[in-house]
């Protein structure tokens, strides 16, 4: 999906246990090798029909969380907070919805001013009871007192009710370096079947990695910190996973920057039977490092290794000549990333539609799933300064059909809020398609588009959601969600929208 927003620091693991569990006094849960809990949670994970990890309450379709981390919350700027919304056969429902806080319906902490709270979004089924559960980083909390202390991660648990509101701090991983809570994202990076949890730690660029099974309490089995080879500061902007290489095994491809805050170079850490190997940087066709903004993971082609797509929007890394940013699609290979066998678009690419322009940062957001119902993946991008329906950085999203040789720009389409169908006008500054997911919620096989404008409403934000049909999204029956709407008081410069789940 994606784009993502960076910080430092993290340390405590807390848990969130479902409303039936808190009837009665909290109790820690045994171990995750204890007998009683390997039988509960194998029936739990019969009875759940979910296999996704956006699935919460097991029913077979895809949520959707997402999160306004600058958003004021108690009177506290920046304290930030995370809106759940529901799958179901008929679509995203905004009936059943969630808002999750800190201090508020069990959830753990106090709010304060700049937790951001939900600044880091993941998802997956970390007790393998069936049901997917979102892991929420307030990515600066408790970083006031000095730079480097320790931000919070929540584990709010799935069920059949979604997921639940009541709340209980439950076990520390303790000490954790600074810069986990940043960017997290989840997968089985050792192959043993149980899903895992990594994060940017400490000023050099290395992973921290939680490994499965996770307790009930939030108590990992394990971590482990993978080293990198840098030098100098870095801070992690995107990390998304998938099997790059197709060995059982989930890779870990990342967008780390420097002192240059326009130089983010692309990095993949390799899933090994002792996890994520040491990282190491992907080269393009030429043998150059890859540079962008956004990043995300899919299998286009159909081949069955996910491949990579990276939106760059820094002017210094792009080709002389060349207006606006740039998408680069590289392919998953048995040997990895291919970056020889890759291809770039930007906006004056055949078959890409609108004209160049200087400042239109196409690739400021990229997501990559299956449009249409084809099985290939098709490519969002987002060009959120595009001056779309002459409005100023009203901002557009382009779709690219996924096929056997990857990506194609041939008949690829735009959508703006003045698409037919969609509620809302272009206006000036709504950076339409600064932040997208993909995502199935009718189980229908098509993604659905989530598109974050965050200009919206003087900065409050807002996101649209376009129904998926066997053409690719449309501008029919889609429907918006903004802050009023979830019962909080829209602010400028929330930012609703800008975080999504991983």
């Amino acid at each position: 999906m994606n784009t993502r927003s960076t910080t430092r620091g993290l340390g405590l693991l807390t848990a969130i246990a479902a409303v039936a569990a808190l009837t009665a006094p909290v109790a820690f849960a045994a171990p995750a090798s204890a007998p009683t809990e390997k039988a509960a949670s194998a029936a739990a994970a019969k009875k759940a029909k979910g296999k996704s990890r956006d699935d919460f309450n097991g029913d077979g379709y895809q949520d959707l969380a997402v999160a306004a981390p600058n958003a004021t919350v108690d009177g506290q700027q920046r304290a930030g907070y995370v809106a759940v919304l529901y799958g179901s056969k008929s679509g995203l429902k905004t009936s059943g919805k969630q808002v999750l806080r800190q201090g508020k319906g069990g959830i753990p902490g106090v709010v304060e001013k700049g937790d951001e709270f939900g600044g880091t979004l993941a998802s997956a089924d970390l007790d393998r009871d069936g049901y997917a559960d979102l892991v929420i980083g307030a990515t600066r909390d408790n970083l006031h007192p000095a730079p480097g202390t320790a931000d919070d991660l929540t584990v709010v648990w799935g069920s059949a009710k979604g997921l639940g509101r009541g709340a209980t701090p439950a076990g520390t991983t303790g000490g954790s370096p600074e810069g986990m809570g940043s960017v997290l994202v989840a997968g089985d990076f050792n192959g043993d079947g149980r899903p895992d949890l990594a994060g940017g730690s400490g000023r050099k660029g290395d992973l921290t990695v939680w490994h499965g099974p996770f307790s009930k309490n939030g108590t990992p089995a394990g971590k482990t910190r993978v080293r990198s080879n840098n030098t100098r500061d870095v801070r992690y902007i995107a990390l998304e996973t998938g099997d790059v290489n197709k060995d059982g095994r989930t890779d870990i491809l990342g967008l780390h920057e420097n002192d240059d805050p326009y130089s983010s170079e692309l990095v993949h850490w390799k899933g090994t039977a002792k996890g994520p190997a040491a990282p190491q940087a992907v080269k393009d066709s030429k043998g150059k490092s890859v540079y962008g903004r956004s990043l995300d993971v899919g299998d286009v082609n159909k081949d069955g290794f996910r491949d990579v797509v990276v939106g760059n929007i820094y002017s210094g890394h792009i080709r002389k000549g060349i207006k606006g940013g740039t998408v680069t699609y590289l392919p998953g290979s048995a040997k990895g990333v291919s970056g020889a066998k890759g291809s770039v678009f930007h906006l004056d690419s055949p078959g890409i539609p609108g004209s160049p322009e200087d400042d239109g940062d196409f690739g400021s957001a990229v997501s990559v799933g299956d449009l249409d119902g084809d099985s290939y993946g098709d490519i969002v991008i987002g060009v959120s300064e595009r001056y779309a329906d002459i409005r100023v950085g009203s901002g557009s999203v382009v779709a690219l059909r996924g096929t056997k040789s990857g990506p194609t720009a041939t008949k690829a389409k735009e959508f703006t809020q003045n698409t037919p169908g969609m509620p809302g006008t272009s206006e000036t500054r709504d950076h339409f398609g600064s932040h997208t997911k993909l995502f199935d919620a009718d189980g229908d096989g098509r993604s659905e588009l989530a598109v974050t404008a965050i200009g919206e409403n003087k900065g409050a934000g807002e996101l649209w959601v376009l129904p998926a049909t066997a053409s690719g999204p449309t501008g029919k029956g889609s429907l918006t969600v903004n802050p009023a709407m979830l019962g909080m008081n829209p602010g400028i410069s929330d930012r609703f929208g800008s975080s999504y789940t991983h």
